[in-house]
């Protein structure tokens, strides 16, 4: 009977070490994966994701992780959706914007997101936040970023820190003179969600490339 209990348990472990596994944001199908769709330079950006955001930022505090992943994706080329997808507006998995090296904001505040959420960072304190901010030219432009709360129920600026394409600093709203305002803030995956929201997690979930 023990016999039986042992075997039992060590199928169990295995079926978790699978789904675990199954799980992963950047697994090892992901990379081969990659590598056959978009060649060599994106294989080497997921493997450089995995270890240097999914390994090497454990145990380390949330803000470092922050600055650590606002950083990492930021050094990614920005394209418009038109440019890329040949669309007005396209938000692109975490994979689609790795994978093709390219982007727009929202695909930083996406990759960003997912990437934070992976790393244990409470996903009820970040939100997908639209902003209108001045140009060096002077031109208000309809921006995305990722809010971070530093307090549950944000009451100034100085509690909630963005994560943006356009500065590099992961820094209070108060400190970001360029967001003339603060349009909306969205919940990811721990509220009510949009449509455009749903198909991003369903084509998260399948790891679309």
């Amino acid at each position: 009977m023990n016999f039986f209990k042992v075997i039992f348990s060590i199928l169990l472990l295995l079926i978790m070490i699978t789904a675990n596994s199954l799980a992963e944001l950047i697994d090892n199908q992901v990379i081969v994966a990659a590598d056959a769709k978009y060649k060599t330079f994106a294989k080497n950006r997921f493997i450089a994701a995995k270890k240097q955001l999914l390994t090497d930022l454990q145990g380390k505090t949330d803000m470092e992780k922050l600055e650590v992943v606002n950083s990492w994706y930021n050094a990614i080329l920005y394209k418009s959706d038109r440019e890329i997808y040949g669309v007005s507006d396209y938000w692109a998995t975490l994979y689609e914007f790795v994978g093709k090296g390219m982007g727009d904001c929202e695909d930083y505040t996406i990759a960003k997101y997912y990437t934070l959420k992976e790393l244990g960072i409470d996903p009820n304190k970040m939100k997908f936040t639209y902003v209108v901010y001045k140009s060096r030219s002077g031109e208000n432009i309809s921006h995305m970023v990722l809010s971070y709360l530093t307090v549950p129920k944000p009451k100034s600026k100085d509690d909630i820190l963005i994560l943006g394409n356009i500065n590099q600093r992961v820094l209070p709203v108060s400190k970001r003179l360029d967001i003339v305002k603060m349009v909306r803030m969205m919940n990811g995956d721990t509220g009510a969600q949009s449509k455009k929201w749903k198909q991003l997690d369903s084509d998260m979930k399948r790891k679309k490339l």
